[in-house]
């Protein structure tokens, strides 16, 4: 079998697209006396004459026609693996997978997304919705790059995890509410109102619970949910008020449901959640570096009531 090696190659194949060595050289930006010893290795390797010498061009044999074609075949699957590498790096191809809670996903991480997809069109994405612990679950099992999640805790080598945002949460009115003229709701302004409940198992509702109850404030507690879109949706029907997360207040303040900063504070925090034992893709970086883009701009358009950005 013939030793060739890939600078043999190139000098032939540069060759057949130029007819001379001075034309092959200049492809390779390399000396024309480099060219020809290289042809000439190459030719006595492979134990045919590839070219026909007369006067200063070389006229390829009919066995040159036929290995040129083996050669182009090889070197247009090389340069669509070169194109690949640099799509790969440029994130422009690939796949992105990312899990997140409801709370972020009726309206920022669609944004997030568009904006992503603008940038990186030829990458496909994949949005799971779920709730906190199972998008733990499907990041811990790697079937998912990235998960967002409220800050719970999880006990799980198998994630690793970064704080995304912390914010505090908002009261929600409904439109035309008696209290929506006030610059800040305390728990005394919401004594006897009806209150739109959290699910009694989830730790955000213990919290609510205690301020009222170290306020002594009495509410009636008819309703509940377990989803904060599904509180503000309550909210703006007319079914009573509630304490939700901000982001998606925010969103159902363009609905016309009454936001309003509350006190005290009540402390939420958003956190990332990765495979630990996967290396972060640049396209999971980059989509993480347009939610923190993103939210900063909250920040400034909600005039305070997404309050603070974790850095």
């Amino acid at each position: 079998m013939a030793r060739l090696t890939y600078r043999q190659i190139e000098a032939f194949r540069a060759v057949m697209i130029s007819g001379t060595t001075s034309g092959a050289a200049g492809i390779l930006c390399v000396s024309q006396p480099a060219v020809s010893r290289l042809l000439s290795d190459f030719e006595e390797e492979v134990g045919v004459q590839m070219f026909e010498r007369h006067k200063k061009r070389l006229i390829p044999t009919p066995e040159a026609h036929v290995f040129y074609a083996e050669v182009e075949r090889s070197f247009v699957s090389i340069e669509t693996l070169a194109r690949a590498a640099d799509d790969l790096r440029a994130c422009h191809i690939g796949s992105l997978r990312v899990a997140s809670m409801p709370a972020v996903s009726v309206e920022f991480i669609p944004k997030v997304t568009q904006l992503f997809s603008q940038a990186h069109p030829e990458v496909s994405f994949s949005l799971q919705v779920r709730s906190t612990q199972q998008v733990a679950d499907l990041v811990a099992s790697q079937q998912y790059d990235l998960g967002v999640v409220s800050a719970i805790p999880l006990a799980d080598a198998s994630i690793e995890m970064e704080p995304l945002a912390e914010s505090r949460l908002v009261c929600i009115l409904p439109p035309g509410h008696r209290l929506a003229a006030k610059s800040y709701i305390s728990p005394a302004d919401l004594e006897g109102e009806a209150f739109i409940s959290l699910g009694t198992e989830q730790s955000i509702r213990h919290k609510i619970d205690s301020v009222f109850d170290s306020a002594g404030v009495s509410r009636q507690l008819l309703v509940d949910t377990q989803l904060a879109y599904s509180a503000c949706a309550l909210v703006l029907a007319g079914s009573g008020v509630s304490l939700v997360e901000p982001i998606t207040a925010l969103h159902y303040q363009k609905l016309g449901v009454v936001v309003k900063r509350f006190e005290p504070r009540i402390a939420y925090r958003y956190n990332l959640i990765f495979p630990a034992h996967k290396t972060k893709s640049a396209m999971t970086l980059s989509f993480v570096k347009l939610m923190r883009k993103e939210l900063k701009q909250l920040q400034i358009s909600s005039l305070g009531l997404f309050e603070s950005m974790l850095e």
